[in-house]
C-alpha cells in the first residue's frame, strides 16, 4: 500500500469513513505497517508502529470509554424529517437517508448517560461518519437537551467530538444551533457543572467553537486536526498551510488544549479527571500546636540564606508537586498563545481533598532576562478562576526571578496579564495557600501570593527591586529572609529546613511542608468564604502595623515634634528680643 502522510490521511478521512466504515485494514494507512494480528489495532484501531489513530465507530468508542453496559442513550426519537428544509433540496434528503441506512444513526450526535470509572456523566458524541459530524437542527437540539440534563442531574459533561463544521443545507437554522448550544453551556457553567472534551480527527467548525472551547478540560487524540476552519479552506485562502500546524501537537504547544491522550488511556484519564472534579471531601481540623513539629530555626545571615536559596541543588517546583501531592493531572495552556513550562498548573489531591496547584518553575532558562511572560500570567489566571468556580482550594508555589522585561512582552500587555492574575487571587472564593520555596522576585512573586495563608521555607528569600544589572550599584534589590518577612507580618509561618538547606534532607522537608499544608487547609475549610475574605483583607491592610495604633503613635509623634518646634521658635524670638533690648540700652 502506498504510504500516506498526515495531510493526505486527513483529506481522505471523509471518503475512508464513508466508504469503508466496517473495513479492517491489513496495513497502516500512514506507515504501511502490517496490522494483522495486532492486538492494539484489533481493540483500539491504533497502529502499533506509528501510533496512527484510525476511525472507530461511535458505539465501539462508547464501549471503550464507559463502564460495561452502563451507557443508556436518550432522545433517539429526534429524527431528521426535513420539514424545515427547502423542497428543492432533494440531494440533501437522499444523503441523509443514505447515511441513516449506512451508519444506523438518526443524526450526527449520540447522547446519553453512562459511567466512567464509576462516575456518572452525560455523554455527547459527534460522529464524522454521519454527514461529516456537522451541527444541524436535530443535533443542536440533542446537544442542548443533553447539557440541560447534566445541569438537572448535577453531573459532568463529557463530549467526544469529530465534526467538519456547519450543515450548510439547513442554512441559517444550522448557524443558530451555535447560539442554542452556547446558552446551554453558559447555563451549565453558571451551575458549576464540570465539562470535558475529547477531540478526534477532524474537529473543526461549530462543534469546535462551542463544545470544545467552552469545556473546562480539553483532551485530544494524537494526530487530530483541530481548529475553527477546515484545513483545506485555510490552504485555499492563505496559500500553503501544512497539516502539522493544525495537528493536536501544535495546538498543545500553543496552549489551546490540555493534553494529548492515546486511545487506550482515554477511559482512565477521563475517569481520573472526573474523580478529581467530583471529589467533595474536605480535610478536617487538627490541633495546630500539637500537630506541627517544633523545630528550631537557624541563625544564618541573609547572605548565607541567599546562597542556599539560589543553589543548583535546591529542588524545583515540579519536584515539590510530585512529593507533596497525589494523583496530579497537569492542565496546560493559556488558551490563547502558549503553553509555557515556566508555569505548572493542575489538579491534585492533598490527603483526601482535591486542590488546584499553580507553581512557578524557575529553570535555568528562566533567568533574569527571561522572566515570566504575559502568557504565563494568563495561564495562572485560568487555573485560579477554574479553582474559584469549582470551589477548589488553591495552593501556589513561588519561585521566580521576576517578570520578563523585554519590549515584546510590554506590547503584549504583560502588565495587564500580571494585574489580572493578582485580581483573580484577591477575588478567590475558595481557600488559598501560598508557599515561597526559593526566590520571590518582586511583582511576579506577589501575583501568586495574595492568599489566605502565606508560608515561606526557612532559606527562601523575597526580593524587592531589580538586580538584573549587577554593575549598577544604584539598582541593587532589597532582600528579605523568612525571619524578616515573619517579623514584618508579610508571611504567616516559616517552614524549617534541614541544616544547610532543603537539599540536605529533602524528604523530611517535603513531609513537613505537606503536614503544614494539610493543617492550614483544614483550618481554612472551617471558615466561610466571607470570613476568609475578611481575614485576608484585614491581614494585608495591617501589614507592618499600619493601622489605627500606628496612626495614633504617628499623630503623637507629630504633636510632640510640633511642640518642640514651637519651643524652639519661642526661644529664638525671646533671645532676639533680649538682644534688641540690650542694644537699645547701650
Amino acid at each position: 500500500m502506498k504510504e500516506l502522510n498526515n495531510e493526505n490521511v486527513f483529506f481522505n478521512a471523509e471518503e475512508l469513513i464513508t466508504n469503508a466504515p466496517d473495513q479492517d485494514f491489513d496495513s497502516c494507512l500512514k506507515c504501511d505497517f502490517n496490522l494483522k494480528g495486532s492486538e492494539l489495532y484489533n481493540t483500539y484501531r491504533v497502529c502499533s508502529s506509528c501510533n496512527f489513530h484510525f476511525y472507530i465507530k461511535p458505539y465501539d468508542r462508547l464501549d471503550l470509554l464507559t463502564d460495561r453496559k452502563s451507557f443508556v442513550e436518550f432522545n433517539q426519537e429526534l429524527t431528521n424529517n426535513h420539514e424545515y428544509t427547502q423542497d428543492e433540496l432533494t440531494e440533501y434528503k437522499k444523503r441523509t437517508k443514505s447515511d441513516v441506512e449506512r451508519t444506523g444513526l438518526n443524526d450526527s450526535v449520540i447522547t446519553g448517560i453512562g459511567t466512567m470509572g464509576g462516575n456518572k456523566c452525560v455523554i455527547i458524541l459527534m460522529d464524522f461518519s454521519f454527514m461529516g459530524g456537522n451541527l444541524g437542527l436535530i443535533s443542536g437540539e440533542k446537544i442542548s437537551l443533553a447539557i440541560d440534563e447534566a445541569v438537572s442531574m448535577k453531573i459532568p459533561i463529557v463530549s467526544i467530538i469529530s465534526s467538519s463544521g456547519t450543515r450548510i443545507e439547513e442554512g441559517i437554522l444550522s448557524l443558530m444551533q451555535m447560539a442554542k448550544v452556547t446558552l446551554s453551556m453558559a447555563n451549565a457553567k453558571s451551575k458549576k457543572i464540570p465539562s470535558l472534551s475529547l477531540l478526534t480527527n477532524p474537529c473543526t467548525g461549530q462543534a469546535y467553537i462551542t463544545l470544545a472551547t467552552f469545556s473546562d478540560i480539553i483532551l485530544s487524540e494524537p494526530g487530530a486536526s483541530v481548529g475553527m476552519s477546515p484545513l483545506k479552506d485555510l490552504k485555499g485562502d492563505y496559500g500553503s498551510v501544512d497539516f502539522e500546524s493544525r495537528a493536536s501537537d501544535s495546538m498543545l504547544t500553543r496552549g489551546l488544549i490540555d493534553s494529548i491522550v492515546h486511545r487506550n488511556q482515554q477511559k482512565e484519564q477521563i475517569s481520573r479527571i472526573i474523580d478529581l472534579l467530583n471529589n467533595n471531601h474536605k480535610l478536617v481540623y487538627e490541633n495546630k500546636e500539637s500537630s506541627k513539629p517544633n523545630f528550631s530555626l537557624s541563625n544564618l545571615s541573609i547572605d548565607e540564606r541567599v546562597k542556599i536559596s539560589t543553589s543548583d541543588k535546591r529542588p524545583s517546583s515540579s519536584i515539590f508537586l510530585n512529593k507533596v501531592f497525589e494523583n496530579f493531572f497537569e492542565i496546560k495552556g493559556d488558551r490563547l498563545l502558549e503553553n509555557s513550562d515556566r508555569i505548572i498548573t493542575g489538579l491534585a489531591q492533598l490527603g483526601s481533598q482535591t486542590v488546584m496547584v499553580v507553581a512557578q518553575e524557575n529553570t535555568i532558562e528562566n533567568d533574569s532576562l527571561n522572566g515570566l511572560k504575559s502568557s504565563d500570567f494568563r495561564k495562572c489566571s485560568r487555573a485560579i478562576n477554574l479553582a474559584s468556580r469549582f470551589n477548589l482550594p488553591l495552593i501556589t508555589f513561588i519561585d521566580t526571578v521576576g517578570h520578563n522585561m523585554t519590549y515584546n512582552e510590554e506590547i503584549k500587555g504583560i502588565g495587564t496579564s500580571l494585574g489580572e492574575t493578582m485580581l483573580s487571587m484577591a477575588q478567590m472564593s475558595s481557600p488559598s495557600i501560598s508557599v515561597l520555596i526559593s526566590r520571590g522576585g518582586s511583582e511576579a512573586a506577589l501575583s501568586l501570593d495574595i492568599s489566605d495563608r502565606r508560608l515561606m521555607l526557612e532559606n527562601a528569600i523575597l526580593v524587592m527591586g531589580d538586580n538584573r544589572d549587577e554593575k549598577d550599584s544604584l539598582n541593587q534589590p532589597s532582600i528579605f529572609g523568612a525571619k524578616e518577612c515573619k517579623d514584618l507580618k508579610i508571611i504567616d509561618s516559616v517552614i524549617p529546613e534541614p541544616v544547610g538547606g532543603i537539599h540536605m534532607n529533602p524528604e523530611e522537608c517535603f513531609s513537613l511542608l505537606r503536614k503544614f499544608l494539610m493543617i492550614e487547609l483544614a483550618m481554612l475549610n472551617k471558615k466561610s468564604e466571607r470570613s476568609r475574605f475578611k481575614d485576608k483583607y484585614k491581614k494585608f491592610r495591617n501589614i507592618s502595623d499600619f493601622n489605627n495604633s500606628y496612626l495614633y503613635n504617628l499623630a503623637n509623634e507629630a504633636i510632640s515634634t510640633k511642640g518642640k518646634i514651637r519651643d524652639y521658635i519661642s526661644k529664638k524670638i525671646s533671645d532676639r528680643k533680649k538682644k534688641i533690648r540690650n542694644i537699645k540700652s547701650e
